[in-house]
């Protein structure tokens, strides 16, 4: 069972952004293999952290599933707590049979390379202006090519421990590389506001004990890689910076509504607008369609974003379909997890603080992606968030048990 938690830890990253849909295959084997722990009933050994946890996606699950079932909505929407609850039974399993840690730090840097190939391959073949490597979407792939680049940053003192610890931290780098570089071909602006928070998190992390100087030298690193992003010939950055600031400009001037940031701020304002007749429980999808419609018929809102299923914000989505309720569950999703890595990041031994500073970096990525796209609206969002949480868990916990 080891071996095939490893392999399933494996194949979820490394397949996550090359193969369609590649993230549910090592999820769906893992959900599967779940079933074992009813007949071999292994020693879990559960601490309050564990149940604490579990207690929140449940909680997660509960709340969406029964605000769904009030507001009438449609089957199909309970999908993405779905994923969330079968989250559990995967973390449990990983308690029992901790996959190794090679097959993690593996996987995540093999995926970012394989997703980098794929959006480098559509740029340049098939001229794309916006890879998105195997997803359906340039923003979803751009935001989780982002976030493998950085989870690959935080297992360089897991690669400085193994024994042939250069080839590791290549390949770690060369992931991270990837992850960053296959996010700026995206043109997905929304992940790029995660650098400058993971690299002050990483700075401090990789910077304790080492002094001010080696501090500095890490955020002149950072700093410099920003500027060299920006100034490449032929680089992205400056353009879609500028269609950003454009944008912002129109919508502000004559409310142009046209343009992609346009579209977001009518959609942002449309939310905060019909939430506040539902502040608790909120609309549901099919209330927040219907009243985004008569607005549009009105006159009280431009037509061009009334088909949009989503606000393009995490906590305004959950606020305008779920209300407050939803609002308090979504950032209960995020902070529990992030607070439980955070802790063990300054009280865990040596050996398990990758794992959780990977942790860390993961729910601060999602907050951030959610400030202007629904992350946890689509498969990859939501699977990309719960599965690696309760991956990383699960390894946390075993360098706890082996410490």
């Amino acid at each position: 069972m080891l071996g095939l938690t490893s392999v399933c830890v494996f194949l979820f990253s490394a397949l996550a952004l090359a193969v369609n849909s590649g993230y549910s295959l090592g999820a769906l084997v893992l959900l599967l293999a779940s079933s074992w722990l009813l007949w071999k009933r292994p020693r879990l050994d559960l601490q309050r952290r564990d149940y604490l946890l579990m207690g929140v996606m449940l909680t997660y699950f509960f709340i969406f599933t029964a605000n769904m079932l009030y507001q009438g909505d449609p089957a199909r929407e309970l999908d993405m707590p779905l994923r969330v609850l079968l989250a559990v039974p995967v973390l449990l399993l990983l308690l029992a049979y901790p996959p190794r840690p090679s097959a993690w730090w593996s996987g995540v840097a093999i995926g970012a390379m394989m997703g980098a190939a794929m959006a480098f391959w559509q740029l340049i073949v098939l001229h794309l202006e916006r890879p998105q490597a195997a997803t359906s979407n340039a923003i979803h792939y751009g935001n989780v090519s982002m976030l493998m680049g950085m989870l690959a940053l935080c297992g360089l003192d897991w690669a400085r421990e193994q024994r042939h610890r250069m080839t590791w931290s290549i390949l770690l780098l060369a992931g991270a590389l990837a992850g960053v570089l296959g996010s700026v071909v995206s043109g997905s602006r929304g992940g790029w506001l995660v650098l400058p928070v993971c690299g002050c998190l990483f700075s401090y992390y990789y910077s304790k004990g080492r002094g001010a100087r080696y501090l500095a030298a890490i955020l002149g690193a950072l700093l410099a890689a920003c500027i060299l992003a920006y100034i490449l010939p032929n680089s992205r950055v400056p353009q879609r910076v500028a269609v950003a600031v454009n944008d912002i400009k129109q919508f502000q001037d004559s409310d142009n509504v046209t343009t992609s940031i346009g579209q977001r701020m009518e959609m942002w304002r449309t939310a905060l607008t019909l939430s506040s007749n539902h502040i608790w429980i909120g609309m549901g999808r099919n209330g927040y369609l219907a009243a985004k419609q008569q607005l549009a018929d009105a006159g009280k809102m431009n037509a061009v974003i009334k088909n949009h299923t989503n606000a393009h914000n995490d906590y305004l989505d959950a606020l305008v379909k779920r209300g407050i309720v939803g609002v308090m569950a979504l950032l209960a999703l995020f902070l529990v997890p992030l607070s439980l890595f955070a802790r063990a990041l300054r009280h865990s031994a040596p050996g398990a603080q990758p794992y959780a500073l990977a942790g860390v970096v993961l729910c601060t990525c999602y907050m951030i992606f959610g400030l202007t796209t629904s992350s946890l609206t689509l498969n990859i969002g939501i699977i990309m968030l719960v599965f690696p949480i309760v991956m990383l868990w699960a390894m946390l916990r075993q360098q706890e048990r082996t410490a």
